[in-house]
C-alpha cells in the first residue's frame, strides 16, 4: 500500500477551500469598508471575481506585481459601480483582508477525515506553501490542521527565502522530513506544484478540481476530488488518470 515515505501538501485549494475562504473574507472586508454604499455584495463580488480571474494570468506571469494586481482588480470593480475610490483605499482594503483572511479559513470537505486516516498509518505529513508566514499559519490554525503537521513540517516561502516552483523549497522540505526518500507532493497548480515537485525529483499528484486545458507528465497522477485523492494515497482500488487539464 505504501508508495511514498512522506506526503506533502499545498495549502490553498488543496487542503483549504480557498474559494470559500476568499469569498467569506472579502464579504467581511466589503461590509466593513462599504456598509453605506448602495451596491450590494453579490453583484459587486461577481464583478470583482471576474477581474480577479481576468488579471490573474498577468500576475502569475510576472507582468503585474502583487500590489498592482490587487489594485487593478479593485479599482476596475469600483469603476463599474461608479464608486470613486483611490489607490490608498485599495491598499487599505487588501491590507485588512490580509489581516483577517486566516480567520475564515476552512478545510475542503473530506480533507480532515483523509488526514486522520493518513496520520493513523504513521505517514509523515507536511505542507509546502508560498505566502506570508503569519497569514498561512493562521489559515492552518483556523482550518483545524495544526494537529496533523508539526511546525518543522510546515514550509512557508517567506520563512525559507525561496518559493515554488524553485527546487530549493522542495530540498528544504525534504531536510525537514529526512526519512522521506520518496516523497510525493499534492497541489492544484501545474506550474508551481506539479512541475516544481517533478523537477526536484519528487512524485506529484495534480489536484485539479476545476476543468481546464490538457497537460501531461509521465510521473504525475491527476485527481479531481478529495475522494479520488484518498483512493490514491491510501492505495484503495482506483483508476488513476495520467493525463489532465491545465488550470
Amino acid at each position: 500500500m505504501k508508495q511514498w515515505d512522506a506526503i506533502w501538501f499545498d495549502l490553498d485549494d488543496t487542503l483549504i477551500d480557498y474559494e470559500r475562504t476568499f469569498r467569506t473574507a472579502i464579504y467581511h472586508c466589503f461590509t466593513t469598508f462599504f456598509s453605506n454604499q448602495a451596491v450590494s455584495f453579490l453583484p459587486w463580488f461577481r464583478v470583482f471575481k471576474a477581474y480577479c480571474d481576468r488579471y490573474w494570468p498577468d500576475y502569475a506571469g510576472g507582468r503585474l506585481t502583487r500590489k498592482e494586481y490587487r489594485r487593478l482588480r479593485f479599482l476596475e470593480t469600483m469603476r463599474v459601480f461608479h464608486i470613486k475610490i483611490n489607490v490608498k483605499t485599495a491598499d487599505e482594503f487588501h491590507a485588512y483582508f490580509d489581516e483577517v483572511v486566516g480567520r475564515f479559513a476552512i478545510a475542503l470537505p473530506g480533507i480532515i477525515s483523509l488526514l486522520e486516516r493518513l496520520q493513523s498509518l504513521s505517514l509523515p505529513l507536511g505542507i509546502i506553501t508560498n505566502g506570508e508566514s503569519a497569514i498561512q499559519r493562521e489559515k492552518i490554525a483556523y482550518a483545524g490542521l495544526c494537529r496533523f503537521f508539526s511546525d518543522d513540517a510546515v514550509v512557508i516561502s517567506e520563512e525559507v527565502g525561496c518559493e515554488k516552483p524553485d527546487v530549493a523549497i522542495f530540498r528544504c522540505a525534504q531536510r525537514r522530513l529526512p526519512f522521506g526518500k520518496q516523497p510525493v507532493y499534492i497541489g492544484d497548480s501545474w506550474e508551481l506544484d506539479v512541475m516544481g515537485a517533478l523537477h526536484a525529483g519528487w512524485r506529484a499528484i495534480y489536484f485539479q478540481q476545476q476543468p481546464a486545458s490538457a497537460v501531461s507528465a509521465p510521473s504525475a497522477v491527476i485527481c479531481r476530488s478529495v475522494e479520488q485523492l484518498a483512493s490514491i494515497l491510501l492505495g484503495e482500488p482506483h483508476v488513476m488518470e495520467k493525463r489532465g487539464r491545465r488550470r
